[in-house]
């Protein structure tokens, strides 16, 4: 009989465009606990998402499907927002538990020479970047490793099985899993949204 594969990937809903506290969420289960399903990590965080959500500004936009959308900001301030924003349902994440998170801005040059082996790393694409499978538009991914064999980073997307159906591997250097990946190159100022990088780090709380 063949087994049914295991999701260990979070998806969001088909209308909704929470892809930005899925991909905190599958930013952070990749540092945790990358090998559990997705559908026990959920119940078990279900207390944590409940706060981040209660913390999330213009919340109907988001379940409207519009996304990210924090106001009208200039695009330093808006990514200054962002970032604050991250960082709090990080702290959210990891309230009481023995690690704490360190939210770090990146770029795109120190993107592709990250050392992902205790990171992740969580950014925005447009429309124009193309996956393995194809556009996703605006949207919101985790990297969860780089295969620097092929060039390409490993990521954690939301919406990817909703699209094109369950494909998920693991990272043998990592132990995380991804379902779909993007040229290293192909990540630019035309393809993503450059101040919105931001690096993921959990650490020791002793």
């Amino acid at each position: 009989m063949k087994s049914t594969p295991i999701q260990r990937i979070l998806a969001q809903g088909h209308f909704d465009g929470l892809c930005l506290i899925y991909s905190l969420f599958n930013a952070y289960k990749a540092l945790r606990s990358p090998s559990e399903k997705a559908s026990d990590f959920a119940y078990r965080s279900s207390n944590f998402w409940r706060r981040v959500i209660s913390n999330t500004p213009s919340l109907h936009n988001f379940v409207l499907g519009e996304g990210s959308d924090f106001g009208k900001l200039r695009n330093a301030t808006d990514a200054k927002v962002k970032q604050a924003f991250i960082a709090t349902c990080f702290e959210v994440m990891t309230d009481g538990s023995a690690v704490s998170s360190v939210v770090t801005p990146s770029n795109i040059e120190s993107l592709a020479t990250m050392n992902f082996t205790d990171s992740v790393a969580i950014l925005c694409v447009k429309e124009k970047a193309e996956f393995e499978e194809g556009g996703m538009g605006d949207h919101w991914v985790a990297i969860v490793g780089r295969d620097d064999d092929t060039a390409v980073y490993l990521v954690a997307c939301s919406y990817t099985n909703h699209a094109y159906g369950l494909n998920e591997r693991k990272d043998a250097k990592t132990g995380r899993y991804y379902n779909t990946t993007i040229e290293v190159d192909r990540i630019a100022t035309s393809t993503s949204y450059p101040d919105n990088i931001n690096v993921i780090q959990l650490v020791s709380s002793s």
